[in-house]
């Protein structure tokens, strides 16, 4: 249960701070290229940003830095082979063969580039780590990173090469408004002891999470800021829903959108009784 509740803190961030990036980087093309990209552009662009950032958390990068931490390092390939560990480490660098073409390849041509780029990126992480977080270097971890980032590059080129997706209807801005509300679900359900992701990062950021917390205590009093939060997402995605009702994902995105709201109203009348009583 522990290690399901830090993945679920782990994926709450990365969601939160992917959409920050991917709304800078919408703003980026607004004033470098003065027009937009295609609606399906940015939601690889946001899944790109979730997933680096979730890769870095697990990895270790985001830890504190120290040049005081204990250099370990294993350069013999396969010395203490763990098939577990290193099937793990295929499937986390699996997305980025998948990811980085699909941002940046036109073409269906096969090219080493990308498998050459998760090579060089799963070699920082473990220099990152050697030099500075005091996990240990291993080679296999660099071994099967690439082979997984490899694997998903095949995933994409058979797809690219032999799978015609012009003739798939590609999600836009209706789509946006499902995830939005996804990422809503994600911040405001409460999960353990009234508490929900969002209290944990508004916590993180000094933020009070109830209009009741005084002098730092925990109160269960007034309003819950986390909900107001949760409530304003909802609303936001219905809006961009209802704007975009032909998109592919705007009938669910709407269904969840007022499903959210309702959510919302009966944790509200729960709070209002608390507080009564």
């Amino acid at each position: 249960m522990g290690k399901l509740l830090i993945g679920m803190s782990f994926l709450s961030k990365s969601c939160w701070l992917g959409l920050i990036l991917t709304l800078l980087f919408f703003a980026a093309d607004k004033i470098v290229r003065k027009k937009s990209r295609r609606g399906e552009d940015y939601v690889l662009v946001f899944i790109m940003f979730v997933y680096l950032i979730t890769l870095l958390m697990i990895t270790g990068v985001f830890a504190p830095w120290s040049l005081q931490n204990a250099h370990n390092f294993q350069l013999i390939l396969f010395r203490d082979f763990n098939g577990i560990y290193f099937l793990l480490n295929i499937l986390v660098f699996l997305p980025m063969g998948i990811l980085l073409p699909a941002l940046f390849q036109k073409d269906g041509k096969f090219r080493w580039k990308y498998i050459v780029f998760g090579f060089v990126g799963s070699m920082g992480i473990e220099v990152i780590q050697f030099l500075f977080t005091g996990r240990l270097a291993d080679i296999d971890d660099v071994a099967a990173n690439t082979i997984g980032c490899f694997i998903g590059y095949l995933v994409f080129w058979s797809i690219k090469k032999y799978w015609d997706i012009r003739k798939i209807r590609l999600p836009g801005y209706g789509t946006y408004g499902f995830c939005l509300s996804l990422l809503g679900y994600i911040f405001g359900i409460p999960y353990r002891l009234g508490l929900c992701l969002g209290d944990m990062l508004l916590v993180q950021w000094g933020v009070p999470i109830w209009s009741g917390n005084q002098g730092g205590a925990l109160s269960f009093q007034g309003i819950h800021y986390s909900l107001v939060v949760y409530f304003a997402i909802q609303i936001i995605s219905f809006w961009i829903v209802m704007k975009n009702k032909k998109d592919p994902g705007a009938k669910i995105g709407k269904v969840s959108a007022i499903i959210g709201m309702v959510f919302f109203g009966i944790l509200i009348i729960k709070n209002m009784m608390q507080n009564i009583g």
